[in-house]
């Protein structure tokens, strides 16, 4: 019934579009309309893209061998891709003495290994040859789809910093500084210059190439070296803070479980057969067996217990599976007596949601930073098995196994086995609180950038509290026309000069693009982290919908939206200025913006390729993020929309803008009606809705808050006695002098 409704709504829409009808009749169709697909086609929309991208197939490699053998110049002889990895052996032209061709290194895709998203939320693919050291041969950028760089210009400034990989190693630091700075390298760190506006783009170029190099070395190099691409593939939790044996005692990363003779005792009290000794010299309530408990595979606690050729091992032991460390100290631990202990190579149970957990004892000859160890202490190092892996932020059932042989002679002895619990519990929120504690922050990418432009941060934020401010105070910031005058070309020349042009903070529809491009990919929205600006700017935004609507962004945020009002302001000031539209006609043309959101939107899902240039149609990246410094279509297409707002105020803003659009559709998280009104609004008073420029005012008096762009005009008006009708005829009662006139009698 709903969908009927919409649909045969949106067909009187449409009739009224094309038909020659009063304007009021036009106004209502639009806004019965409006009021009713807005709760109909959200919830629509949202579940279509959740269901596309449960739907959305997996990426897949976009070379073949010819294509690998073509790009790399013919360097190599190309072998066939191998069965069980998506790798092509590189062997050197010609045959070493035996007659066989050798094997150089491997050429592979990073799609296929680390399908890491740039600033569009598509993949970024890298062609990288690595030899057999886990050095790299050449690279090459295969695809991409960022929005800055979607041309031939563009594309090569990438393939150019691509290239800067050549000859670095896994075991290389790689630091990416500005565009302007010079390259430098050396056997154990390279500093890149970066490419201008694609701090995004070569962070996650940079992912790709180590985050796929490194998994191709586990799979197929060297130990040693598959030992450093391990360690690079962890290196975002790798940094830990120094603790001491009490310290991870304290923090529970390390936990004690205590078994006495008692304990013993009592799960053997069942067995009525002789045998079965007991420890001479340990009091009942003494610990017979100390076992102290750790996971090992966490980097805090894993690095503070063992040293640095120990965690290498392990690492290299253990691949991808978690390890855990139990230790055991105590009379019981050096017992020989097969009537107290029996030996027993892996004592231990392991469990998870009541499976058994497989694992297996590898043997450990390093340093182990135990104390009495290992004099005093024996150590398990206990690795578990792919094939039942342990999830460490899940509980999980650890126990003991004793051994203890009863009976009087060989044939009619026996072992009785029981098992004792063995405490652990360092996961949940636990876990996550020392993680975060002992994360260092500057090691991780978004944060080291964010670190990088404090200043920038620290402007914007001064910047958006002045904001705040100014319209949470609206009617003391709007007291006069000139004070409210003076402050907002002063922000709007704050937004376009610090926000657009110098700190990049112009937000786009990319933006939604590339978050819904990321999701409907099974990704996330990690990659817009490297982006402080917006960012914030996107926070701010979202907080304020539900207070002032879609229009604090638009009328006070947006930089190219400044840069038209600027320029229609010394248009006006020259005498040039901007023509009103009829109702009728100014409503038909605000539905073009819903229309260009639907197609961009719309053709992510169907034509892919085709939402790649539909984007195109937001003039920004020219006018804000390249200076006007473009190819010459979309410096003229910047140009136009400019223009166009000569002749209509702010025409881009209010009839084509998909962004404006997006925001303007969610205007329905604005939680209350902030122009303040009066009764006489509407009727008869029309002064605010002849004056708004972007005839966001109903004949009645009501505010569209949907196309309001918080100019605040309006509650200038509101408060004016020379301009508010109301206010004018309170003001003339006031002064108003009635003569009189006075008869004195006689």
């Amino acid at each position: 019934m709903t969908a009927r409704i919409m649909c045969l709504n949106w067909l009187r829409l449409v009739g009224a579009l094309f038909r020659r009808s009063s304007q009021a009749r036009f106004a209502h169709a639009v806004y019965r309309t409006t009021q009713r697909i807005k709760p109909l086609v959200l919830a629509p929309a949202v579940l279509s893209v959740l269901l596309f991208a449960a739907l959305q197939p997996a990426q897949a490699a976009l070379l073949n061998r010819e294509d690998i053998d073509k790009l790399l110049d013919g360097q190599f002889i190309v072998g066939e891709v191998q069965p069980d990895l998506p790798v092509y052996p590189l062997f050197a032209k010609g045959s070493d003495a035996g007659g066989k061709p050798e094997l150089k290194g491997y050429a592979f895709e990073s799609l296929d290994f680390e399908p890491i998203r740039g600033y569009s939320g598509k993949p970024i693919d890298v062609l990288v040859a690595m030899d057999l050291t886990g050095a790299f041969i050449d690279l090459r950028l295969v695809d991409h789809k960022e929005p800055f760089f979607n041309n031939p210009t563009g594309t090569k400034r990438l393939g150019v910093f691509t290239a800067q990989y050549t000859d670095l190693t896994l075991q290389h630091t790689v630091r990416i500084h500005d565009y302007r700075s010079q390259t430098r390298r050396d056997d154990q760190s390279a500093d890149l210059q970066g490419v201008n506006h694609g701090t995004v783009t070569t962070k996650a170029i940079d992912r790709s190439i180590f985050g796929s190099a490194a998994k191709v070395a586990v799979a197929r190099l060297d130990a040693s070296i598959a030992a450093s691409a391990a360690a690079r593939r962890r290196s975002t939790r790798e940094s830990f803070q120094p603790l001491s044996w009490d310290d991870l005692l304290w923090r529970g990363m390390v936990q004690t479980t205590i078994i006495t003779p008692a304990d013993i005792r009592k799960a053997y009290s069942n067995i009525n057969e002789p045998g079965g000794g007991k420890l001479e010299g340990v009091a009942d309530n003494a610990p017979a067996l100390v076992l102290h408990t750790a996971l090992l595979g966490i980097p805090s606690i894993g690095r503070n217990l063992l040293d640095g050729e120990g965690w290498r091992y392990l690492n290299t032991s253990r691949r991808k599976s978690q390890a855990l460390l139990i230790t055991e100290s105590g009379p019981l631990s050096t017992s020989t007596d097969a009537a107290l202990r029996v030996p027993d190579d892996a004592p231990f149970e392991l469990r998870q949601h009541g499976k058994p957990i497989k694992f297996s004892i590898i043997p450990y000859d390093k340093q182990l930073k135990v104390p009495a160890y290992p004099k005093n202490v024996k150590a398990y190092f206990l690795v578990i098995d792919k094939a039942t892996p342990l999830d460490p932020e899940q509980p999980f059932d650890l126990s003991f196994r004793l051994g203890r042989r009863f009976g009087t002679n060989q044939i009619l002895n026996k072992v009785e086995r029981r098992e004792f619990p063995i405490a652990y519990d360092f996961y949940g929120w636990r876990a996550n609180f020392y993680d975060v504690l002992d994360t260092d922050l500057s090691s991780i990418d978004w944060i080291r950038i964010w670190l990088n432009r404090w200043l920038e941060v620290l402007v914007l934020v001064a910047g958006l509290t002045v904001l705040t401010f100014a319209l949470i105070r609206q009617q003391r910031t709007s007291a006069t026309p000139r004070r409210l005058q003076i402050f907002r070309v002063a922000y709007l020349v704050f937004t376009l000069g610090f926000i657009g042009w110098t700190a990049q903070g112009q937000l786009t529809i990319i933006n939604i693009t590339a978050a819904l491009e990321s999701l409907r990919g099974g990704g996330d929205l990690s990659f817009l982290l490297s982006d402080p600006m917006s960012v914030i700017l996107w926070l701010f935004t979202g907080v304020t919908l539900f207070v002032w609507g879609r229009a604090t962004f638009c009328g006070w945020l947006c930089p190219f939206g400044a840069l038209q009002e600027l320029i229609s302001l010394i248009a006006n000031r020259i005498g040039l200025h901007q023509r009103r539209l009829r109702a009728a006609l100014d409503a038909k043309l605000k539905l073009i913006k819903y229309v260009v959101l639907a197609t961009i939107i719309g053709s992510i899902f169907v034509a892919p390729s085709f939402s790649e240039m539909a984007v195109k149609v937001e003039p920004f990246e020219t006018a804000i993020s390249f200076y006007f410094v473009r190819d010459w279509p979309y410096i003229m297409w910047a140009v136009i929309c400019l223009a166009f707002g000569l002749f209509l105020y702010r025409g881009y803003c209010r009839y084509i803008c998909p962004l404006g659009a997006a925001l303007a559709a969610v205007n329905f998280l604005q939680r209350w009606s902030w122009i303040p009104r009066r009764d006489a609004c509407g009727t008869p008073c029309q002064s605010c809705r002849h004056r708004c420029e972007y005839q966001a005012i109903a004949p009645s008096g009501q505010i569209q808050y949907s196309e309001c762009f918080q100019c605040l005009d309006c509650v200038s008006i509101y408060q004016d006695d020379q301009r508010c009708l109301p206010l004018i005829q309170e003001r003339k009662r006031e002064h108003r002098v009635i003569p009189m006139q006075l008869k004195v009698e006689s």
